[in-house]
């Protein structure tokens, strides 16, 4: 009897795949992940809040504390109390971050551009759509929220 294949085994060999080249390409940066994070700050027109910013990425607020706890750690992120509401932390990208930003998104526009290699703007759009649908199917209120942790592994060859 042939079982069937779950959508996420396939999704997660092309996030390893995705990953390990953007790890190749983006060794020089001073950082080892969360680096869309810093293109989203850097192109929001006003400064976020950790809780906005968690939405956007689809995390909850504990691992958006580990996130810019990192990113502020290494110097690429301050908070700042919001003026109207000094409960609200507002994330805002350092100098340093912002000198790497044009760089990580010419990493990801490049490989973006390698992944979708002879794939035609109408299928990129279907893709695009397809995955949207999935995340609405599979969206509930009692949806348990896991995170994927990708370490760099040692090569012995």
């Amino acid at each position: 009897m042939k079982f069937e294949e779950p959508i996420a085994h396939q999704l997660i060999q092309v996030t390893k795949k995705y990953l390990s080249e953007f790890s190749k390409i983006a060794g020089h940066i001073p950082m080892e992940r969360y680096h869309y994070v810093l293109l989203i700050l850097a192109e929001a027109e006003e400064l976020y809040t950790q809780k906005e910013l968690a939405k956007i990425l689809q995390v909850d607020k504990s691992f958006m504390v580990t996130m810019i706890d990192y990113l502020s750690d290494n110097d690429f992120v301050t908070r700042e109390a919001d003026q109207h509401d000094r409960r609200k932390h507002l994330i805002k990208l350092t100098d340093k971050a912002k000198k790497l930003v044009p760089q990580i998104n010419l990493i990801f526009k490049n490989l973006n551009e390698k992944a979708f290699k002879n794939v035609s703007k109408e299928n990129i759009g279907h893709f695009f759509g397809v995955l949207a649908q999935i995340q609405q199917n599979l969206t509930t209120e009692h949806t348990h929220e896991l995170v994927l942790d990708f370490k760099k592994l040692k090569h012995t060859t």
